[in-house]
Parts: C-alpha cells; structure tokens; sequence
C-alpha cells in the first residue's frame, strides 16, 4: 500500500552519519532565505531517493515502491513483507535509527481491476467529502481531490501510466497526506511505525474509510435524477445549511440500495488489502 514517503532526520550525530555516506551522489544545490537569512540546501541521491540537507535537518524522500523495483514502476502490488524489507535495508546501509527518522508525508493506495470501463469509473468519481474532484493534467484518466487540504485523494487508470506492469482497467485508488497530523492520528510517527501490522491495518481502513466518503454516480441505478447533476451537488455545498450535502447523499445511497457500484468497489478494496496483509 506505501508509495511515496517523506521523513526528516533532527539530530546531528545522525544527520552526519547518513550524509557521509559514500553511497550517496550529488544531485544539486538551492538557496533559499528564511526568516531574512539565506540558507543553504543540498541533495544528494541514492537510486530514486533524495537526500536534501537543510540548516536543522536532513530529509529523504522518493517512492519506496518504486525502489524496490529498481525506479521501473510501482504498478505492481507492494505487500507488507516488500515495505519491511525496503525499510530494513535503508536502516542496514545508513546505519538508521528508524525511532529517529520522523515520517513527514506519506502516499498510500491500493489497485484494483474496475468492475466497469475504468473510463466511465473516473468520469463518475465527483465528489471525495465535499471537496470535487477534477482533472490538474491533459491525461483523462486522471483526478484528484483536496488539493488545497491537509490530505488529497488521487484515482487514475493505473495502466495507461504502466502498460507493461499492470493489467487494462486498473484502477488506483490513492490518499496523499500533506501535514504529519494526519498520519500521526493513524499512530504512524516514525519509520519504525512501518514495521508494523498494526499500522498497515490501520492503513487500509484509512484506505476504505476515505472510499465511504467518495460519491460515485452510479448511472446505471434507479434513483432521482437529481442526484447525476453536478450542479445539485454543488448548490447543496454553498447553501447555508451544512449538513444539506451529506442529507441527500445518504439519501442517494439509500436508493443505490446494497447491491451498487460503490459498494461492489467497496468490496474489491477490502479484498486486496486483506491480500497486501
């Protein structure tokens, strides 16, 4: 389920551990003024990792998915048992005390075959919460949610990115944290968190918990017409009355009735993430 991550290194002994290490490459230098005062920034790389070197700490970041396959793809399925390994060998060649690598950002998902054309799936994900989703790239296969919050939601067509490593219809389904808080609360802090069944059991309810809060038109249902129009949708977000939005969807997944496509995607989810475990 892990992708991208991103944590930061505080203390110097560490710091200058990590940073000495031969295996890593230059990759670059920036300078950057905070608080009226220049500051100097410097990355380093090791495979598709970056190592950037701040005034008051060390940062690595990069998919560690991709990593275990060579920076090729992370189209396949990434089990707990891949995460661990990748994980203990970082610790192993930066001699890492993972209590002391501080998990800033994470990206997490799942990828399922869509039980429609994946096309028509994408274009009937509208809304994740109240926040809509829509389309920041020329590629119609993919959008995201909650670019402006503290987490955004991602689904695309998994295969047009990665022909070659992943079946025609995969559907991604992917949470991105912005702020630490939000995976803090999933009682991940540290590296060492990802060691644990314990936290990817809490990532994939996080994974189907943010899918309950996802509206789907399901077009091929028998309910109000009303609830297909967008702008319904919306007039439902920017009337006075806060909760009018989450009234009508209950409403609208009470016509969907059990057997409907949300709940049918639902399932698969839940079936893939039992599989990863």
């Amino acid at each position: 389920m892990v992708d991208f991550i991103k944590f930061k290194i505080t203390d110097e002994v560490l710091i200058n551990e990590v940073w000495r290490n031969p295996i890593l490459v230059y990759d670059g230098k920036a300078d950057k003024i905070i608080d009226n005062k220049l500051k100097k920034r410097i990355t380093r790389r090791y495979e598709n990792l970056y190592f950037t070197k701040f005034f008051n700490r060390l940062e690595i970041s990069g998919s560690i998915h991709k990593f275990y396959n060579n920076d090729v793809h992370n189209a396949d399925d990434f089990t707990i048992k891949k995460v661990i390994q990748v994980i203990d060998h970082l610790k192993e060649i930066f001699e890492l005390d993972l209590e002391k690598c501080f998990i800033i950002n994470l990206e997490y998902g799942i990828n399922i075959i869509s039980p429609i054309a994946i096309n028509k799936l994408i274009a009937n994900l509208i809304y994740h919460e109240k926040r809509q989703f829509y389309r920041t790239t020329k590629h119609l296969y993919y959008k995201i949610a909650g670019v402006d919050a503290y987490k955004n939601i991602k689904v695309y067509n998994k295969h047009v990115q990665y022909p070659t490593f992943c079946k025609e219809n995969t559907f991604r389904f992917e949470v991105k944290s912005k702020q630490a808080k939000f995976i803090n609360k999933l009682g991940i802090h540290t590296l060492s968190d990802l060691l644990s069944n314990k936290t990817h059991q809490a990532l994939g309810c996080s994974l189907l918990q943010e899918w309950n809060n996802i509206l789907l038109f399901d077009r091929k249902a028998n309910v109000d017409e009303k609830y297909f129009n967008t702008n319904f949708w919306e007039n439902t977000i920017t009337v006075k009355s806060r909760n009018l939005f989450n009234y009508h969807k209950k409403k609208y997944f009470k016509q969907l009735g059990k057997s409907n496509l949300h709940s049918k995607i639902h399932g698969l989810i839940h079936q893939k993430i039992l599989q990863l475990m």
